[in-house]
């Protein structure tokens, strides 16, 4: 009898055994932009060899018309903020939980319980022309201003936000909301006299990466240049409004066809998410990112500007601004200069 229930409790062993399940992977949706984009081409390059990076993470990456989508539509589709990570920015965040018009007639729902979950870059927005009577923003006046899609942040919204606060868009002969690459391809065939572009910085500014129409207009070999926003025009929005648009200066020859110093605007590029969201997933997606850098980097070229230091920048000042998944990843790997929670 002993012999019998020996063997059967092995037998039941075993049979435990081979039924145990393997590490349970679970996905998550990271909404980014319109395919071709920056933002869109390195997750999904990511996406690609997760099975490298992670046991249990797996991304699926979804396109859409732009950042300020995003945040629209997380605001209204409660059921995704446990499972989908989101593009957003500093200024579009900002404008999201203030109210700002004509993007947002009175502060977003849901928008105050959106957290960082990543920086991916210290962003920089240009105005570009041909015209060589254009030198700062205060010459568009009875010009044709080319920008991206409104529900673009980077591309569309900021601009927007900036000529409606100096008070030059009733002054232009048009603003054309035209898309990322279609808005340059305007300009060059001179259907529009300025144009927009988008690129991001490492928080220690070693790695500045352009956008594909920047790169577009840098091989047209036509005479092109960049218009000057001095600092003034964007500090002065910013104490008008309360809006946390940067202030970037770049010295001669980081960007293409640079010889000479450039100031204009910008934000932090972000990635998102509820608070709700699982802080474990936060947490993972922020070590794979980390940890694998290097490689990352090689896949896509928009992602060398995702340092481990940019993803955490101003996650030590301002936590309470960050997902605390990503705060426990960032305490783990030494990028915080002291525990927050």
């Amino acid at each position: 009898m002993k012999q019998v229930t020996l063997r059967t409790l092995l037998s039941a062993a075993a049979l435990l055994l081979v039924a145990a399940p393997a590490t349970a992977q679970q996905t998550v949706r990271i909404m980014t932009s319109p395919s071709g984009s920056g933002p869109y081409n390195a997750f999904a390059a990511i996406q690609t060899h997760m099975e490298q990076f992670s046991k249990t993470l797996r991304l699926k990456v979804e396109e859409t018309s732009g950042f300020n989508f995003n945040v629209k539509a997380m605001a209204t589709q409660p059921n995704r903020h446990k499972d989908t990570l989101f593009g957003s920015g500093s200024v579009l965040d900002w404008a999201a939980k203030t109210g700002l018009a004509p993007f947002y007639l009175k502060p977003l729902p849901n928008a105050e319980d959106f957290r960082i979950v990543a920086v991916l870059g210290l962003s920089y927005n240009v105005w570009v022309t041909l015209n060589p009577e254009i030198r700062t923003p205060s010459d568009f006046v009875g010009r044709r201003v080319g920008i991206g899609l409104l529900t673009q942040n980077e591309w569309g919204m900021h601009q927007r936000m900036l000529l409606d606060g100096w008070k030059l868009t009733p002054k232009l002969t048009s603003l054309d909301t035209l898309g990322t690459s279609p808005n340059i391809e305007a300009l060059l065939d001179g259907r529009t006299d300025v144009g927009t572009l988008f690129g991001v910085t490492s928080a220690d500014g070693k790695h500045t990466v352009v956008s594909g129409p920047h790169r577009q207009i840098e091989a047209s070999n036509r005479d092109w240049r960049y218009v000057q926003v001095p600092a003034e025009m964007t500090e002065e929005y910013n104490k008008k409004t309360g809006a946390p648009f940067r202030i970037v200066k770049y010295e001669p020859n980081v960007l293409p066809n640079q010889p000479d110093p450039l100031v204009t605007f910008g934000d932090l590029l972000l990635l998102e998410a509820h608070v709700s969201f699982p802080e474990e997933l936060a947490a993972e997606l922020i070590r794979v990112m980390v940890k694998n850098y290097d490689k990352i980097a090689q896949y896509n070229a928009f992602t060398k500007a995702w340092t481990p230091a940019t993803l955490a920048y101003g996650a030590s000042e301002n936590p309470d601004a960050f997902h605390p998944g990503s705060l426990r990843a960032f305490r783990e790997l030494g990028l915080m200069e002291t525990a927050v929670r």
